[in-house]
């Protein structure tokens, strides 16, 4: 229930709590595109109702001024935006995660938003004392929010001694800079340059200790879920992801308990890696997604693989004994049935981006036929989904591996291996597991924002 649109002082006709949030959420948007464009005083109800395909008389049933609806759309904002940050930092227990991560919602539901905040500003002088006082009272609630999560971070010695009132407001501020100033910005700066600027320019200059400048698609603040993960064949994509940042949450579709074990002997940046076996929680349904986002706290990217990925991965080398195609089913099976709790659920939270990977090259020699169907139905999982979500704003893409050395220093007995899968490559060389990955960060990462239900081969030919 939004409550928020049932604002006891915004006076209304109707009773019935549902069409009052109906329509009232029918008048914000019409007013936050009238404001926006026509100037608060210029823009009369008759305007508004016409918009909000209301009568004029009939708009009356649900506010009474044109004041009330201005408070309507402050309270829309900040519900949004206060939703969205305890979102974020749900279950998340490291405090300069949640520190990203409320800079990053932040900056965010600005851009998003830019049109109510922009008119917020500009008009909400027009407000009688009372409203106002409350409305300022609501944003010092929010920036409180950045004044906690710095102070945990100062009391755990992460960031050096500041005024917490000062800084939350600083970051605030320049959430917002992309919005009050987009006027000289605009074509200029985009709000994926936006928050790496801000991000650095606060991080580079509080950090204790030598901190290097963050990375251009740093991924700080970030929460990963890999189904069909596997530490022990996989885990270059795996490492490659936490050293970018990435809090990873692994789903691992088979039974070795040595998976979970081998973490012990990892680094400590495996800390923020946490493991689900097939074992021990079961298949991945729509009700194991939902729990590993509460056990695990909000995600925004699914890497999922296809295929049997406990005797293939696409960053290791194929089994010619085995066929990669046993679990492709299962797994086209899963991704269909964890569409609906996507939609109704996460892409209202956290959910940004879906990538989907598809089985490696190698496993065509195996059997041709199977292989291209596997790429055909999964392109069509992948233009389906990325359609369905997209209003969402959720990404959804694929890519398709090609042929690929196991690694740069082979055994003497993999030769023999590698040469085979040469052979297959016309242009007489095979990509390098590094040239995946960098691909799978870029599709996961800020710049490929604009991409979705792409399929991208990774090849040296066009078959």
């Amino acid at each position: 229930m939004k409550t928020y649109i049932l604002n006891s002082k915004i006076p209304r006709k109707t009773k019935n709590d549902d069409l009052v949030i109906k329509r009232r959420e029918q008048i914000i948007r019409a007013a936050i595109k009238l404001f926006s464009e026509n100037g608060f005083h210029k823009t009369t109800l008759r305007d508004l109702a016409k918009e909000a395909g209301l009568s004029h008389g009939n708009i009356y049933d649900y506010v009474g001024s044109k004041n009330d609806i201005l408070i309507l759309i402050h309270d829309f904002i900040h519900s949004v935006a206060t939703e969205r940050i305890n979102q974020a930092i749900k279950s998340v227990d490291d405090p300069l995660d949640k520190l990203y991560r409320i800079i990053r919602t932040e900056i965010a539901v600005m851009h998003e938003l830019s049109d109510a905040v922009l008119l917020m500003y500009r008009d909400s002088r027009v407000l009688e004392k009372p409203f106002l006082k409350k409305m300022l009272g609501k944003e010092r609630g929010r920036v409180a929010i950045f004044e906690q999560v710095l102070e945990e971070c100062i009391s755990k010695g992460l960031l050096r001694e500041v005024n917490v009132r000062a800084a939350a407001n600083l970051i605030k501020t320049m959430a917002e800079t992309l919005v009050m100033k987009r006027w000289d910005m605009r074509g200029f700066v985009n709000s994926e340059e936006m928050e790496r600027i801000i991000l650095n320019i606060f991080f580079k200059g509080l950090l204790k200790g030598k901190q290097q400048p963050l990375g251009e698609d740093n991924l700080r603040g970030k929460s990963v879920l890999i189904i069909n993960a596997e530490i022990t064949c996989g885990g270059e994509l795996n490492a490659f992801l936490l050293s970018k940042g990435a809090k990873l949450a692994l789903y691992i579709n088979n039974d070795l308990e040595d998976e979970k074990a081998s973490l012990s002997t990892k680094p400590e940046k495996w800390k923020n890696c946490k493991i689900y076996l097939s074992k021990d929680v079961g298949p991945m349904t729509s009700n194991l997604l939902k729990h590993i986002a509460q056990d695990f706290g909000p995600i925004e990217i699914i890497i999922h693989y296809f295929g049997d990925t406990a005797t293939n991965n696409i960053l290791s080398a194929g089994n010619e004994n085995k066929s990669s195609f046993s679990g492709f089913q299962k797994n086209f099976d899963c991704a269909q049935e964890l569409t609906g709790y996507i939609q109704k659920t996460m892409s209202k939270m956290s959910l940004e981006k879906i990538l989907y990977l598809a089985p490696c090259a190698e496993d065509k020699k195996i059997n041709p036929i199977r292989y291209e169907a596997t790429k055909a139905a999964l392109a069509a999982l992948t233009k389906n989904m990325s359609k369905n979500l997209a209003a969402s704003g959720i990404n959804v893409n694929c890519v398709v591996p090609g042929f690929a050395s196991k690694s740069v220093q082979m055994k003497r007995e993999e030769e023999n291996n590698y040469s085979r899968k040469k052979e297959l490559a016309p242009l007489d060389f095979l990509g390098e597991k590094v040239q995946f990955l960098e691909i799978i960060y870029f599709f996961i990462s800020g710049k490929a924002k604009y991409l979705n239900g792409e399929i991208l081969t990774v090849s040296d030919r066009n078959d």
